[in-house]
């Protein structure tokens, strides 16, 4: 079985597109402005969780949206991509999110995250930081590095469990 949150590794590989020629320019100024928050991270962690059980219940979406996933770029053809499919977007409007906000929170992350690596190879400077990645948004994942590991290995087992297992789980 692949694995269950493909669109979420979609978004990720979105962020590689803005910095090529052909990226949105309205994407890299709102990945330039967002800031990332604590109420944030509570809202995508629990849209991610609903993500998770919706697509492993329909593995049909994943499917679709595969095919169509690969070829989105910006965070509004993405978004979009979720908005197309009633039972996803619930599951990111429900934790209190819109789609669009999911999407730029997952891609302000990596970003935050690639340049965190960056400051620490550099000994915490901050000196060639890209243009445009918050040095604020660099503190929060530096801040809730530990979290966001946690976090992301809890979404690992969930996207790893069986969709026909009723077993409450060992870690695997």
């Amino acid at each position: 079985m692949r694995s269950i949150p493909r669109l979420l590794a979609v978004a990720t590989a979105a962020v590689a597109s803005l910095a090529a020629p052909l990226g949105a320019q309205s994407d890299e100024e709102t990945l330039a402005r967002y800031r990332l928050t604590e109420a944030a991270l509570a809202k995508f962690t629990q849209a991610s969780r609903n993500f998770i059980a919706v697509a492993k219940a329909d593995s049909t979406v994943l499917a679709e949206e595969e095919d169509e996933g690969e070829n989105s770029k910006s965070i509004a053809e993405i978004a979009a991509l979720y908005d197309r499919h009633p039972a996803l977007k619930r599951a990111i409007t429900s934790a209190g999110m819109t789609t669009r906000e999911y999407v730029t929170f997952v891609m302000s992350m990596f970003q935050a995250g690639m340049a965190a690596w960056l400051v620490e190879q550099q000994g915490g400077k901050f000196d060639n930081v890209p243009a445009g990645t918050p040095h604020e948004n660099i503190r929060f994942y530096q801040r809730h590095k530990a979290e966001l590991e946690r976090i992301g290995e809890e979404l690992k087992a969930l996207e790893g469990q069986n969709t026909s297992s009723d077993e409450e789980g060992s870690p695997g």
